[in-house]
């Protein structure tokens, strides 16, 4: 899949757990909240799938790899390494997939300012992706 087509994806994936955070709230069902921890993190993955395609790398077959080639892109391309993607993204993976996924450590409002984190991280790469 090329580059525009996966961070389409992402943002299809987000809007996704947006929706199920919100179902959750609504709901009281806090496994609908914590799969929207893992819906963001997807969302994550695949934005960054999409950075790493669109400048030569081939997709990453496991978290290693994308955190690898991340890093090497980081090295490369300085406004890549300015934003911190790297680092978001980690913190990303800790907070949402550790934390609010598996852990249920998090309440809903802060698994919402998580996702306005991936939305951000999203918009950056889009701006990165476009260049």
């Amino acid at each position: 899949m090329d580059a525009p087509s996966k961070l389409r994806e992402a943002k299809e994936i987000l809007a996704r757990a947006l929706q199920e955070l919100d179902e959750g709230v609504k709901s009281g069902d806090l496994l609908k909240v914590r799969d929207s921890c893992e819906k963001g993190w997807l969302a994550v993955v695949t934005a960054v799938d999409a950075l790493l395609v669109r400048y030569g790398y081939e997709e990453a077959k496991a978290h290693p790899d994308r955190r690898r080639k991340l890093r090497d892109l980081s090295n490369k391309h300085q406004e890549v390494s300015r934003l911190g993607i790297y680092d978001r993204v980690e913190a990303r993976r800790s907070i949402l997939h550790n934390d609010g996924f598996y852990g249920g450590a998090l309440a809903p409002e802060e698994v919402r300012e998580e996702l306005g984190k991936v939305e951000r991280l999203i918009e950056d790469i889009e701006a990165l992706i476009s260049v």
